[in-house]
C-alpha cells in the first residue's frame, strides 16, 4: 500500500507541529518518558539491577552484565524469568511490566520499585512478634501464590524479600531461580547455600517442598516461634508438609489457639481486676460500706456474667465447628467414594490391568473441601473456616495415602514379579 503525496505532507506537518501532542516529545509537562536518573542498586556476576526514573515515578530494572549480556544462555534465562513474572497478580510479589533496551544497561526487566528494605535489614531493627508473624503469613501467602500458578522460587531467602517502608508489607523479589513444569530449558540444580533444602543441591527438578525447606530456616531466623512448625518445614523430604496448604493450615491453627488464649486470659483479668477494685473502693468508705457492698455485688454479677457468656461463646463455637468438620468428613467421604478408587484397588488383580485414569481423579477430596468450605463460608469466621478446613485435609489426606500406600504395595510386588521374569 502506497500513500499519496498529500498525506505523506500532511503526516509530516503534524509530526513537526509539538504543540499538537506533548506526547509526541521525549518529555511533556517536564515528566520524561524515556529513563531517566539510572541509578545501580546492585550487581552480581550475572545481573544488574538498577532504579530509574520515568513518567515521574521509578521503576526497577534487571539486566545483564556486559560480558554476560551477548551470550544465548543467559539471555534466555532473563526472558524466561520474564514470562514467569508476568502474568503474577499478588499484592506480595513485585510486579513485572515488560522488557526493554535501556541505554546503558541494554535488555532489562521492567518492574515496580519497591521502597523498603531487605527482611535481613528490617529484622535488625527489632520489629515486634506481632509483625514478624503478620510478615511470615504474608510470606506463606505469596508462596502460595506462586505455586498455585505451578511456579517454584527456588531462591527464599531474606536478601530477596523486601518490607515496604509504607505500612510494612512483604514483597518478594528475583525469579531468576524460579521454575515452572512449563519449561523444558535451563533446567539445573540452584539456590543459595543455606537456604536451599539438601535434594535442591543434586537434582534439577524443581518441586514445591524445595521452597517450604527455605521458608522454614527463614522463619527460623525471623524468631517467629512455632519451633514444631518449622522443624516440620526443615525436616528430609518424605516428612516434610508436602504442600504450602498443609504449611497454611498448620500456621493457622497455631494463630488460633494463640488469640484463644489470649480471649480467655483477657476475660479472666478482667473479672480479677474489677474484683480488686471494688475491695479498695469499699476500704476507702467505711461510711457506706452497705451502698458500696451492694454496688461491688452488681459488679461481681456483671463480670461473672460477661466470664460465663464468653465461655458459653467459645463452646458453641467449639460445637458448631465440630458439627461442621463431622458434616464435613461425610461431604468428602461421598466425594472420595463416587471416584471409585478404593473398588478399583480392592478388584485389581494385576498392575496389567491398572488404568492411570482412576488417578487423575485422586486430588477429587480436595476439590470437595473447597466446594464445602465455600458453602458454609456464611456461618463462620475466618479462623473457624480455616480450622474446619484444616480438619477436612488432615482426614481427606488418610484416605489419600491409603490408595497410594495400597497401590505402592501392588506395584512393588508387579515390578518383582517382572524382574524374576526377567
Amino acid at each position: 500500500m502506497f500513500l499519496s503525496k498529500d498525506i505523506i505532507k500532511f503526516a509530516g506537518e503534524m509530526n513537526s507541529d509539538n504543540s499538537a501532542s506533548g506526547y509526541l516529545n521525549d518529555s511533556f509537562e517536564g515528566i520524561d518518558r524515556v529513563f531517566t536518573d539510572v541509578e545501580i542498586i546492585s550487581t552480581s556476576e550475572v545481573n544488574i539491577v538498577a532504579k530509574a526514573k520515568r513518567y515521574g515515578r521509578w521503576w526497577l530494572l534487571k539486566g545483564l552484565q556486559k560480558e554476560k549480556a551477548q551470550e544465548t544462555a543467559y539471555q534466555q534465562r532473563l526472558r524466561k524469568e520474564l514470562e514467569l513474572m508476568m502474568p503474577l497478580q499478588h499484592q506480595n510479589i513485585v510486579s513485572a511490566v515488560g522488557l526493554e533496551k535501556v541505554k546503558g544497561l541494554g535488555e532489562c526487566i521492567i518492574m515496580e520499585y519497591v521502597d523498603g528494605m531487605n527482611m535481613k535489614n528490617w529484622l535488625a531493627t527489632s520489629p515486634t512478634l506481632t509483625n514478624k508473624r503478620r510478615v511470615a503469613k504474608e510470606l506463606i501467602d505469596a508462596v502460595s501464590y506462586l505455586h498455585s500458578k505451578g511456579i517454584v522460587h527456588r531462591d527464599l531467602k531474606p536478601e530477596n524479600i523486601l518490607i515496604t517502608r509504607n505500612g510494612e508489607h512483604l514483597k518478594l523479589i528475583d525469579f531468576g531461580l524460579a521454575d515452572s513444569d512449563s519449561y523444558a530449558i535451563l533446567k539445573q540444580p540452584a539456590g543459595t547455600s543455606g537456604y536451599m533444602s539438601p535434594e535442591q543441591m543434586i537434582t534439577a527438578v524443581a518441586d514445591v517442598r524445595n521452597d517450604i525447606y527455605s521458608l522454614g530456616v527463614i522463619f527460623s531466623e525471623m524468631g517467629i516461634g512455632y519451633t514444631s512448625i518449622i522443624n516440620r518445614c526443615k525436616s528430609p523430604i518424605d516428612k516434610r508438609y508436602q504442600n504450602i496448604a498443609e504449611l497454611e493450615s498448620a500456621f493457622s491453627k497455631k494463630a488460633f489457639h494463640k488469640n484463644l488464649y489470649i480471649l480467655l486470659v483477657v476475660t479472666i483479668g478482667l473479672v480479677v481486676m474489677a474484683g480488686i477494685l471494688g475491695i479498695i473502693v469499699f476500704n476507702q468508705n467505711p461510711a457506706s460500706q452497705a451502698i458500696e457492698n451492694d454496688k461491688a455485688f452488681v459488679d461481681k454479677q456483671k463480670n461473672d456474667n460477661s466470664l460465663s457468656e464468653s465461655l458459653d461463646t467459645l463452646t458453641s463455637m467449639k460445637k458448631q465447628v465440630s458439627i461442621a468438620i463431622d458434616n464435613g468428613k461425610a461431604f468428602v467421604d461421598k466425594r472420595m467414594d463416587d471416584t471409585g478408587i478404593s473398588e478399583f484397588l480392592d478388584t485389581l488383580s494385576s498392575m496389567v490391568y491398572y488404568n492411570p485414569l482412576f488417578f487423575e481423579r485422586l486430588n477429587d477430596g480436595m476439590t470437595a473441601i473447597d466446594d464445602y468450605t465455600k458453602q458454609i463460608k456464611s456461618d463462620f469466621t475466618e479462623e473457624e473456616l480455616t480450622r474446619i478446613r484444616e480438619a477436612l485435609i488432615s482426614h481427606q489426606n488418610v484416605r489419600q495415602k491409603a490408595w497410594v500406600d495400597k497401590f505402592n504395595i501392588m506395584k512393588e510386588a508387579y515390578d518383582k514379579e517382572v524382574m524374576q521374569g526377567n
